[in-house]
C-alpha cells in the first residue's frame, strides 16, 4: 500500500469518527434539554427525590458529552493533519506541478481544510455540525 494510500485511508476513518462524534454530542444535546427541562419541572413541584436523580443523570450526561466532544477536537486535529500530511505528499510526488496547472491552489485548500472541521452548534459546542 503506498504512502498516498495509506494516508488517505486514515484520513477517512478519522472522518468517520469525526462524524460519528459530532452526532453523539448532538443526540446527547438533546438529551440534556430535556433532562433540564424535567428537573425544572420538578424544581417546582418540590420533589427532592425525583430532582437528585435527575440531577445525577444530568451531570453523567454532561460528563459523556464532554467525553465525546474532547474525542471529536482530537479527530479535528488529526484531519487538518493528515490533510496537511496529503498536501504534502502530493507537492513532493508531483514536483513537475505547476501552481498554475491545479484545479486548486494551496490556499483553496487550506480553506476547505478548515471549512471541513469547522462547525457550529447554538451551544459551546462549536467543534460538532
Amino acid at each position: 500500500m503506498s504512502v498516498h494510500t495509506n494516508i488517505h485511508v486514515q484520513l477517512k476513518t478519522a472522518e468517520r469518527h469525526f462524524r460519528y462524534a459530532c452526532q453523539q454530542v448532538m443526540i446527547i444535546s438533546r438529551q440534556v434539554e430535556e433532562k433540564t427541562r424535567r428537573y425544572h419541572g420538578v424544581d417546582r413541584t418540590g420533589d427532592t427525590i425525583s430532582r437528585y436523580n435527575i440531577r445525577l443523570r444530568l451531570s453523567i450526561l454532561d460528563g459523556v458529552r464532554n467525553m465525546y466532544y474532547e474525542f471529536a477536537a482530537k479527530k479535528a486535529a488529526e484531519i487538518v493533519e493528515l490533510q496537511q500530511r496529503v498536501l504534502d505528499v502530493i507537492s513532493h510526488s508531483d514536483v513537475t506541478l505547476d501552481e498554475s496547472d491545479s484545479e486548486m491552489s494551496a490556499d483553496d485548500i487550506s480553506v476547505t481544510s478548515d471549512t471541513s472541521v469547522s462547525c457550529s452548534e447554538s451551544d459551546c459546542f462549536e467543534l460538532c455540525d
